[in-house]
C-alpha cells in the first residue's frame, strides 16, 4: 500500500516522496468524531495490544470535523510493540474559529506508517499539534503531517521531539500548504531529533508551499547526539552514563507525555520508553 505522498515531488534519492507498507487482509479500525458548534470533545487513543489474534498489523483510522467555534482534543498513543505493521490516518476539517489539538505518541509497531492531514477551512481555524517518538532495535518510522491553509487568518503549529537508538530509522515529511485565499494565516513547524546510537537513520523533509500573498510560514528540523559536555555535567552529579542519557531524553519526551488526561497512562508510557533506552 502507498501512504504519505508528499504533495510536491522533491529529491528522489532521499526516497520519501511516498511510503510503502504491507498489510495484510486486516479489519479498518474507522472513528468518526464530530463537534457541534461551540462544542469542545476529547477523545484518547490507546493501542497497547493486539486486539485481533488472527494478524500482527493494524490500521486505524479517525475522521474529525470540527464545526464552527469548536475545539477538539485528541490524545493518540501507539504502544504495543508486538505490532508488525500498523498504518494510522487522521483526517480533520476544521470550519470558522474552530481548533483541533492533537497530542500523539509513537513508541509502537516494527513498521509504523502515521499521518495527519488538516484542512483549515474556516476564517480563524487552527491547528496544533505536539508528538512525541521513541524507536530502537530496527524498528522503522514514517511520520507526516499535512496542514492546508484554506481559509483567512488561519494559525498551525507543529512540534515534534523523539529519539532513535540501535539501528532504527525516522523519516519526518511535514508539510504547511498555504492556500489560495489564505491570507494573514501563520504556519510553524519543528522538529528535533536525538540520536542515540550511531547506527541510527533520522531523515527531516520540511516543507513550506504558498499560494497567497501576507502569509507567514516558518520551519526547523535538527537531530544530533547528545551533548557530551551535558553528559559530563550530569555524570559529575553521581549518575552513571545511561542514567545522564535517561535523563536528557525524559526532558525531552514528558511535557508532551505529561499532557496526557491520564496520569496513569503517562507514567506507564514513559515506564515503558525508560525501560528501552
Amino acid at each position: 500500500m502507498i501512504a504519505n505522498r508528499l504533495p510536491l515531488i522533491t529529491w528522489r534519492w532521499l526516497k520519501v516522496n511516498e511510503s510503502l507498507i504491507e498489510l495484510p487482509e486486516v479489519k479498518e479500525n474507522i472513528n468518526e468524531i464530530v463537534a457541534n458548534e461551540g462544542d469542545e470533545v476529547s477523545a484518547l487513543f490507546d493501542i497497547n495490544k493486539i486486539e485481533d489474534q488472527e494478524t500482527d498489523s493494524r490500521r486505524t483510522i479517525i475522521n474529525i470535523k470540527a464545526n464552527k467555534g469548536s475545539t477538539v482534543n485528541i490524545y493518540y498513543v501507539a504502544r504495543c510493540s508486538e505490532e508488525l505493521s500498523a498504518l494510522t490516518d487522521i483526517n480533520a476539517e476544521v470550519m470558522e474559529d474552530a481548533t483541533v489539538n492533537l497530542i500523539q505518541i509513537e513508541v509502537g509497531a516494527k513498521r509504523s506508517v502515521t499521518n495527519y492531514v488538516v484542512d483549515l477551512i474556516g476564517n480563524k481555524s487552527s491547528t496544533n499539534v505536539e508528538s512525541i517518538y521513541f524507536v530502537d532495535e530496527d524498528r522503522d518510522l514514517d511520520i507526516f503531517y499535512h496542514v492546508k491553509h484554506h481559509g483567512e487568518d488561519t494559525r498551525s503549529n507543529i512540534l515534534v521531539n523523539g529519539a532513535l537508538k540501535d539501528n532504527a530509522k525516522k523519516t519526518f515529511k511535514g508539510t504547511i500548504d498555504f492556500k489560495r485565499g489564505s491570507r494573514l494565516s501563520k504556519g510553524s513547524e519543528e522538529e528535533f531529533a536525538t540520536l542515540l546510537d550511531d547506527g541510527v537513520r533520522n531523515i527531516a523533509v520540511p516543507l513550506l508551499l504558498c499560494e497567497e500573498d501576507d502569509v507567514e510560514g516558518l520551519h526547523a528540523a535538527s537531530a544530533g547526539q547528545i551533548d557530551q559536555d551535558m553528559l559530563f555535567y550530569i555524570m559529575s552529579r553521581g549518575m552513571d552514563l545511561e542514567q545522564a542519557k535517561k535523563m536528557v531524553v525524559e526532558t525531552k519526551l514528558v511535557p508532551t507525555i505529561d499532557k496526557l488526561p491520564d496520569r496513569e497512562l503517562s507514567e506507564e508510557v514513559w515506564k515503558q520508553i525508560e525501560q528501552r533506552i
